[in-house]
């Protein structure tokens, strides 16, 4: 094993025992409390900031607080009364289930974690650019997997084909350094020019030496 192994055996660890000492039922409520505040932020954001503009005259500055108030204040509110709903699951002989069902949730949460963390490095670098320690790594096919069933259940419109976005761009290089160099062929003093009238046997570019340049500078923009 190396370095990234026993970095995705900590996460995932660590995940697994932080649930455990918590419990399901508080870590599950932790989520609602955070996605609840997240909504609360998106479908109050117009009444607050309607409010935080008539005392802070700049318009970023009202944005940032109007959102960061209304979330972190959401956040406290939601946090507590989960908390007390927790405490109800912690108690009597709900609490070995309780902390059972936790440290599965916690080890569900760690693969989920760095099956993300895996995704993103799959989507943004090819195959033959990651560096040794990802190659060699013994847990690299697993997180291949994580990572799959991870873009698969995206929605269509999301979904991007391994190392696609980094593949996107080494060609949209490519088309530009070509671009680049046909440009300077066509300006370079050496370049034949077009025929002026008048001036026979002048040299110049064909019309498929004009339609390949039209092409790649099409294709940069």
């Amino acid at each position: 094993m190396n370095a990234l192994d026993l970095a995705i055996i900590a996460v995932i660890a660590l995940s697994a025992v932080f649930a455990f000492a918590r419990g399901f039922v508080r870590e599950v409520l932790s989520i609602i409390a955070w996605v609840g505040a997240a909504g609360i932020t998106l479908y109050g954001f117009n009444s607050v900031y309607a409010i935080t503009a008539r005392f802070v005259t700049t318009p970023l500055l009202a944005d940032l607080i109007a959102g960061a108030g209304l979330f972190v204040i959401s956040l406290i509110v939601l946090t507590i009364v989960t908390g007390y709903l927790a405490r109800f699951a912690d108690s009597g002989a709900l609490s070995p289930i309780n902390r059972t069902l936790g440290l599965i949730f916690g080890l569900a949460r760690g693969i989920v974690l760095v099956s993300v963390a895996y995704l993103v490095v799959d989507i943004s670098l090819p195959q033959n650019d990651r560096p040794p320690w990802i190659k060699e790594a013994k847990s690299e096919r697993f997180l291949a997997k994580g990572a799959e069933v991870l873009r698969t259940a995206l929605p269509e419109s999301l979904q991007v084909k391994t190392g696609g976005v980094a593949d996107d761009a080494h060609r949209a290089l490519d088309r530009a350094q070509e671009a680049q160099k046909a440009m300077r062929a066509y300006s370079s003093p050496t370049a034949p020019s077009a025929a002026r009238p008048g001036q026979e046997g002048a040299p110049s570019y064909n019309a498929g030496e004009r339609s390949e340049m039209d092409r790649l500078i099409k294709n940069t923009r």
